[in-house]
């Protein structure tokens, strides 16, 4: 095990878990977006995801998948995307930047896998 891995933090762990999970299940379900490997992110949107994750491994997580997709497009929002038809990483465009019931069922279930995958790094990902 590298060094890195060894120092990374309970919420550092629990997010790369959940993000290249989600990620696997995206590519799984041959989904028109497929994130980048968790390494290959950049700073804003780890820190970010980060936040995400510590909230919903406590306390205050939310069960809604709603909700965790208001969150999401704020934070993309945040970040400078916008809307576009096509997922443009150099044009900060992303196909998904709508209110949740305009989404199709694929996008609809990866956000119902990613509250499962953020359970299972709760319950299941320890100190």
């Amino acid at each position: 095990m590298s060094l890195a891995k060894l120092t990374q933090t309970l919420t550092e762990r629990r997010a790369e878990f959940v993000y290249e999970a989600a990620r696997l299940a995206a590519i799984a379900a041959n989904a028109p977006v497929i994130p980048l490997p968790w390494v290959d992110r950049e700073r804003p949107f780890k820190e970010q995801f980060l936040k995400v994750i510590k909230r919903q491994c406590g306390l205050n997580r939310s069960e809604s998948p709603e909700k965790l997709h208001a969150d999401w497009v704020q934070a993309y929002l945040k970040m400078g995307w916008v809307y576009g038809e096509k997922y443009d990483p150099s044009r900060r465009t992303h196909p998904d930047i709508v209110p949740y019931y305009d989404l199709g069922q694929l996008e609809r279930d990866k956000d119902a896998v990613f509250l499962a995958l953020c359970e299972i790094a709760r319950k299941y990902i320890y100190a």
